[in-house]
C-alpha cells in the first residue's frame, strides 16, 4: 500500500472515530455484535469482521462491503458491545461515506437499498412530510419493481389508506419548506458531526423516571407521516384512545419528517436536523410533553433531544436556519411511556370490556428500547412495560423470547425476503408460546408483521395467521370503543373476530 493510498485510509478512519466517538482500538473481538445481529448470516463482513477492518485501517474494504445494505440500525450490536462501541454509528457512518467517496459495494441490495433512501429523502425535501404513494412509485421506477406489493397497494387505497389525489395535490405539506431546504443544502455541506468520546463502561439500564399525566391534561401531538396514511388505524386509535382516557392532543403545527430510517442511514446530520426543527416547533408553541407515537419518530427525537443538549454548534446551527436556538425542554414519547405515566388504577377503573383469556405477544421491536441511555425507557433485554399494560387490560400476556428482535424496520420494501426471514422467525416463537395475536407500538412493526404475513405464511406454509394489533386499539377497545371504531378491519389479517368476541 503506497504512502499516499495509507494517508487517505487514515484520514477516513479518523472522520469515522470523530463522527461515532469510537476508539476503535477498544475492540477485542468478542463477536457479541455479529452473535445478535438478525442480518449477519446474509453479511460478507459481519459487525465484528467491519469492526476489525477499520481498527486495522482497511477502510476502503469496509466501504466496499455488502453489509451496510443489509445492515437494519436496530443497534442490537450496540446495546450488547462489552466497550460500549457504537457499532451500528459505524455502519451508518461507512454507508455515508461509500456514497460520499463513490467507494460501493456493486451487490444488487445496495442499488434497491439506496433507491429506496434516495425516493424516500427526495420526497421530505419537496414536500416537508412524506407522501407515501409518491414515495413508492419513485421507488419502483428507479428499480422497476412495478409489480411489487400491487395487491397490497390497491387494498391501502381502496381502504383509504393511500389517497392518489394527495401526491397530485400535494396535500399535507408543510409551510416552512424554505427552512427544510436549508436544512438539507447544510446536510449536504457536511453530512458528519463530532461525536462525544466513548469509553469502555459496564451497561446497566437506569429507567427515567416517569411523568405524569392526568385525565383532563393537554398535551402535544407528533402524528408523523404515517398515521394519518398507511398506518391510518394506529392514528385513529391513539386519537380514540386518549379520548376514552380523557386527554386533550394538540398537533404540533407545521411538523415535518423526521427523516425516519433514510436520513440516518445516509446522512448523519440531516437525521439530526430534521427532527431538530419540530424540537423548535414544540418550544415555540409551549408544548412540554409531546406523543409520538411511531416508535421511529420518537427515537429520532430522543436523539437529536440530546445531541441538541451536548452540542451548543448544533444548536447553533439549528437557530441559523429557524431563528429560534433549542433549549431542549420539549420532551417526545411514546405510547406506552404514555400510559405509564398515568395512574394504573385510573386505567383499570375505565376498562369496560376486559380482554380476559386473550393471550398476547407484546413485540417491542428495537427502536422502543434502544438506545438505552438515550431512550431510558425499558430493559434493552428483556422489557415488561407492555405486559403490565396488557395485563391491567384483562389480557394474558406471554412470556417469549423474541420480543426485541428486529422485524427488518424500514426495508420492507428494499429487502422484502429477509423481512420475512426475520418475521417467520418472530411468528414462529410468539406462536409456539401460546400467542393469538401479536401486539405492537410502532407502525413499522406492524407493517412488517402484518403486511408481509400472507406472503410469509405462504413462503414457509408452517404457521396459521395471527392478527396484529396496536396497543392503542386494545385499550381503545378495553375502555369502550367498538372495534370498527377504531379501524380493526382494515388491517392485513383479519382481526375483527378475535377481538370482537369480549
Amino acid at each position: 500500500m503506497s504512502n499516499t493510498t495509507t494517508t487517505g485510509q487514515d484520514a477516513l478512519k479518523h472522520q469515522l472515530e470523530a463522527s461515532t466517538g469510537n476508539d476503535y482500538n477498544c475492540c477485542y473481538q468478542c463477536g457479541k455484535c455479529t452473535a445478535g445481529c438478525p442480518a449477519g448470516s446474509l453479511m460478507d463482513n459481519p459487525p465484528t469482521r467491519v469492526m476489525r477492518l477499520v481498527q486495522a485501517g482497511f477502510i476502503e474494504e469496509a466501504l466496499k462491503s455488502d453489509s451496510l445494505w443489509y445492515c437494519l440500525g436496530c443497534m442490537t450490536c450496540t446495546s450488547r458491545c462489552p466497550q460500549n462501541l457504537e457499532i451500528a454509528a459505524t455502519m451508518d457512518a461507512l454507508r455515508a461515506l461509500a456514497l460520499e467517496k463513490g467507494i460501493v459495494s456493486n451487490d444488487r441490495a445496495k442499488k434497491l437499498v439506496t433507491a429506496f433512501h434516495t425516493s424516500f429523502l427526495n420526497n421530505v425535501r419537496k414536500h416537508g412530510r412524506l407522501q407515501e404513494l409518491s414515495l413508492v412509485n419513485s421507488y419502483k421506477l428507479r428499480t422497476r419493481t412495478l409489480t411489487q406489493d400491487v395487491v397490497p397497494g390497491i387494498k391501502m387505497i381502496l381502504q383509504g389508506k393511500i389517497n392518489p389525489m394527495h401526491t397530485l395535490t400535494g396535500h399535507g405539506s408543510v409551510k416552512g419548506k424554505a427552512q427544510i431546504e436549508k436544512i438539507f443544502a447544510a446536510a449536504e455541506s457536511e453530512s458528519h458531526l463530532s461525536a462525544l468520546k466513548r469509553r469502555p463502561k459496564k451497561k446497566s439500564f437506569v429507567p427515567n423516571a416517569p411523568l405524569s399525566i392526568k385525565p383532563g391534561m393537554t398535551i402535544g401531538y407528533y402524528p408523523g407521516c404515517s398515521l394519518d396514511g398507511t398506518a391510518q388505524e394506529y392514528g385513529l386509535s391513539v386519537r380514540k384512545m386518549c379520548e376514552l382516557l380523557g386527554l386533550k392532543l394538540k398537533e404540533i403545527e407545521d411538523w415535518n419528517c423526521c427523516g425516519a430510517t433514510s436520513a440516518h442511514a445516509t446522512n448523519h446530520k440531516l437525521a439530526l436536523l430534521l427532527p431538530a426543527r419540530n424540537q423548535v416547533l414544540a418550544e415555540e408553541q409551549g408544548l412540554d410533553v409531546i406523543l409520538a407515537p411511531c416508535a421511529a419518530c420518537q427515537n429520532r427525537q430522543v436523539t437529536t433531544r440530546r445531541a441538541l443538549l451536548d452540542s451548543p454548534e448544533l444548536c447553533e446551527e439549528v437557530r441559523s436556519i429557524t431563528g429560534v436556538a433549542p433549549t431542549g425542554k420539549s420532551q417526545f414519547i411514546g405510547v406506552i411511556q404514555l400510559l405509564e405515566a398515568m395512574d394504573p388504577e385510573e386505567i383499570k377503573k375505565r376498562v369496560k370490556r376486559p380482554l380476559e383469556g386473550l393471550k398476547l405477544a407484546c413485540y417491542y421491536g428495537c427502536l422502543l428500547v434502544r438506545p438505552m441511555e438515550e431512550m431510558g425507557f425499558d430493559d434493552t433485554e428483556d422489557p415488561l412495560k407492555m405486559e403490565a399494560i396488557v395485563s391491567a387490560l384483562g389480557a394474558s400476556p406471554v412470556d417469549w423470547a423474541f420480543k426485541i428482535e428486529c422485524c427488518g424496520a424500514g426495508l420492507t420494501l428494499a429487502q422484502q425476503d429477509m423481512v420475512e426471514d426475520l418475521t417467520h422467525k418472530i411468528s414462529r416463537n410468539a406462536s409456539a408460546n401460546g400467542a393469538e395475536a401479536f401486539v405492537v407500538a410502532c407502525p413499522l412493526c406492524q407493517a412488517n408483521l402484518d403486511m408481509r404475513q400472507g406472503t410469509m405464511i405462504k413462503r414457509f406454509g408452517d404457521l396459521n395467521p395471527m392478527p396484529v394489533y396496536y396497543i392503542s386499539e386494545l385499550v381503545a377497545i378495553a375502555c369502550g370503543a367498538d372495534p370498527k371504531e377504531v379501524a380493526v378491519g382494515k388491517h392485513f389479517v383479519p382481526a375483527l373476530e378475535l377481538i370482537s368476541k369480549f
